[in-house]
């Protein structure tokens, strides 16, 4: 898993920033699309038919589980994203070498908050997948 690791780390050392300007925004389509599925999700849990298959404590705390997700983590991620995009346009305009130097470690951290919220997101779809199969 290390190589993986350093192989990521000096991609974004060497990437021209246009590369990285579409990854942020394949981050974006994804992050929306992760919203829509949480809407889906959440949808789905308050139909009627669904809440009275389920006992309403266990079915409470999904729903808690999904505002959080959607809520905080989500609109945090995206807000780190957006802001990180609009850095290239400042990275852009000034070809500061240290700009850019600023603008791949954000892309970095970045990425590691894609990661942690993608992972948060497969947590949270497999117990809502188990507490449905129960």
């Amino acid at each position: 898993m290390e190589l993986l690791r350093s192989s990521r780390t000096e991609y974004l050392l060497e990437a021209p920033l246009e590369s990285l300007h579409a990854e942020s925004l394949e981050w974006l389509n994804e992050l929306s699309f992760w919203r829509d599925e949480m809407t889906f999700f959440y949808h789905m849990l308050r139909h009627k038919q669904f809440g009275k298959s389920f006992p309403n404590e266990e079915l409470a705390n999904i729903e808690k589980e999904l505002v959080r997700l959607n809520g905080e983590e989500l609109d945090k991620v995206e807000t780190s994203v957006t802001s990180h995009e609009r850095l290239l346009g400042s990275v852009y305009k000034t070809a500061s070498m240290a700009e850019e130097q600023v603008y791949r470690e954000a892309h970095k951290r970045a990425l590691g908050e894609i990661l942690a919220l993608h992972n948060a997101i497969r947590k949270f779809k497999k117990k809502l997948f188990s507490f449905i199969k129960k």
